[in-house]
C-alpha cells in the first residue's frame, strides 16, 4: 500500500551505486500503538537482460548470424532495504556508528 515508505526516492534503477541510508519511522496502528521501524537501504547490482537478435525485414533464419557486439550492457543498481519493526523505542541500537 505504501511503496514509498522504505524507498523515499522510489523503486527505480540507477546507473551508479548510491551510498547506504538509514532512517527511523514511527507507525501508529488503529489501536494507537506505536511501531518503530529502523530502515537500512543499500544498493545492489542487477543483471540486465541481453538484447536478442531478430531477423530483419523478413530475412530467413538460414542466414549467418552477425558476430555479437563487444559492447557490454550498462550495469544498473537497485535499492534493497532491511526493515526492523519493534514496539520498543530503541532504534539507536540498529544504527551503525
Amino acid at each position: 500500500p505504501f511503496p514509498q515508505f522504505c524507498q523515499p526516492s522510489g523503486w527505480q534503477l540507477f546507473p551508479e551505486r548510491n551510498p547506504p541510508t538509514f532512517f527511523v519511522a514511527v507507525l501508529t496502528d488503529i489501536n494507537s500503538e506505536r511501531h518503530y521501524c529502523a530502515c537500512f537501504t543499500f544498493w545492489e547490482a542487477v543483471e540486465t537482460p541481453q538484447p536478442q537478435s531478430h531477423p530483419r525485414n523478413g530475412e530467413g533464419e538460414e542466414e549467418e548470424e552477425e558476430p555479437s557486439s563487444p559492447v557490454q550492457p550498462a550495469q544498473l543498481f537497485a535499492p534493497k532495504s532491511l526493515v526492523l519493526v519493534s514496539r520498543l523505542d530503541h532504534a539507536e541500537v540498529f544504527r551503525v556508528s
